[in-house]
């Protein structure tokens, strides 16, 4: 597993539109301080069967270190009660729950057949 840092959105982008199509709307405060959201991927080795065919292709799952919270007050971008994507603090206790509830029942589930029954060990990078 690992965790990697992304940008919501950034500083210059280029569009190609049609000339239908409205323009891609952004609210951030200033586009120097935009903000970044952590992410936890998840991968393993893949598998193949005796003539050389994928059957396990590693992928495991994504997963954003976000919390849906509703909006307390209005705003000129949304209205109070909207839904929004806050960003999480990882913490050690934050860790742990996405390993528990997220990590292990993706591995549980999609793991090759041929495995079952084997040890898996979950290498964090650069342990």
């Amino acid at each position: 597993i690992d965790e990697k840092w992304f940008y919501m959105t950034k500083e210059n982008n280029n569009y190609y539109l049609l000339p239908d199509e409205p323009r891609p709307f952004r609210t951030v405060h200033n586009k120097n301080n935009i903000g970044k959201v952590m992410f936890l991927t998840a991968v393993a080795k893949p598998r193949y069967n005796e003539v050389g065919e994928v059957t396990f292709d590693g992928k495991i799952g994504t997963w954003a270190f976000v919390q849906e919270t509703r909006a307390q007050k209005n705003s000129k971008n949304r209205d109070k009660g909207t839904l929004e994507l806050k960003p999480v603090k990882v913490t050690r206790d934050v860790m742990r729950e996405y390993l528990c509830q997220k990590v292990i029942p993706a591995i549980q589930e999609r793991w090759p057949a041929e495995d079952v029954g084997r040890t898996i060990y979950i290498q964090q990078d650069n342990a």
